[in-house]
């Protein structure tokens, strides 16, 4: 019989989190400690961090350029203002037209350098496997094996990444379906589908990651022809346990602006994950944390959980008490997993 501990780490970030390596770096290990305190060292750990949790280290050593500015609009604007030469640069060198791609490009090696290195050292010293959340990011033309960065292309991906205990990158996935009306205005790049059903194992337990919309049932509108739900691709190979980090950037029980008639919370409980783990023959655990961050005119909010089996039947086995942009709200959701 396998046991793992599984922890949903639901942070609750702020822009001064993101200004520099050093900081990024203080507040992963605040909440790998709060890990720690919890866990059996003898028992294997993941721990499975929200989306986008790394995309905002692109205003790391930039928080000067954005004082004062109140939307991220105006963010773009004003840095785009004092790195024209780099960004003008990078549009050429890429062949792109797109001023964010360039953003992201130009980024892209801070970024993951910052990201990687973070969570390279926590996986080593705490001992355990970390979903890492996901950045914005391009492929990597050095690998992902090292802190080296250099990008492959122009396309912008959602990208996530798998670290074992030993610091190293043994998974990598890119996010399929971009959420319409906020990745959709990115210029990114949709993941390839048939790389994102790799998976990886922890203690031969067969593991796999959908990035937050990866995991719907149904598409959140009639125009996407091209929406594929990854669970059932994924259970049809025999995974038993999803990481779905997740980053809600919609007031989670509010009104959800893509059909009024129902709240966030209402949509997500019916259309996402937890309502496709009913029809799975495989898949026993849905690893869902949420990222906490409300800076400029961003907001991302919506309880951690920890979607399961129990008694035959279907439940949240563990979920965040707190679910607002908050530092009260800032919470480890726990279970042990039996196979």
């Amino acid at each position: 019989m396998s046991t793992l501990d599984i922890f949903a780490v639901q942070p609750y970030m702020t822009l001064d989190d993101y200004a520099s390596a050093e900081t990024f770096y203080h507040k992963m290990d605040h909440l790998m400690r709060k890990i720690s305190s919890r866990r059996t060292n003898s028992i294997p750990a993941l721990a499975v961090f929200p989306e986008d949790l790394a995309t905002f280290l692109v205003l790391a050593d930039n928080l000067a350029l954005i004082d004062g500015v109140s939307t991220m609009d105006e963010a773009f604007k004003r840095i785009g203002q004092a790195l024209w030469p780099a960004l003008l640069k990078h549009m050429v060198l890429y062949h792109t037209i797109s001023l964010k791609r360039a953003f992201f490009l130009l980024n892209a090696a801070k970024v993951w350098r910052i990201w990687y290195t973070t969570m390279h050292t926590l996986a080593r010293q705490y001992q355990l496997y970390i979903v890492a959340g996901s950045a914005l990011l391009p492929d990597n033309q050095d690998g992902y094996h090292a802190a080296s960065f250099r990008p492959l292309s122009r396309h912008i991906f959602n990208l996530s990444i798998t670290l074992n205990p030993a610091g190293e990158v043994i998974h990598t996935t890119r996010k399929v379906n971009l959420v319409p009306t906020q990745e959709d205005t990115l210029d990114l790049t949709p993941g390839p589908l048939p790389a994102a059903l790799s998976t990886f194992r922890i203690d031969n337990i067969l593991c796999a990651t959908a990035i937050c919309y990866d995991g719907f049932r149904v598409p959140h509108t009639a125009h996407e022809p091209h929406f594929t739900a990854l669970l059932p691709l994924l259970d049809q190979r025999n995974v038993r346990i999803i990481a779905q980090p997740s980053a809600n950037p919609w007031w989670w029980t509010g009104s959800w602006p893509l059909n009024p008639a129902m709240t966030r919370h209402e949509q997500w409980i019916g259309e996402g994950a937890f309502s496709l783990l009913e029809q799975c023959h495989n898949i026993d655990l849905i690893v869902n944390p949420q990222l906490l961050f409300q800076a400029l005119d961003l907001h991302f909010d919506g309880p951690s959980a920890v979607y399961g089996r129990l008694g035959g039947h279907v439940q949240i086995l563990a979920q965040s008490s707190g679910f607002t942009p908050t530092l009260s709200s800032e919470d480890i959701v726990w279970v042990r997993w039996q196979d």
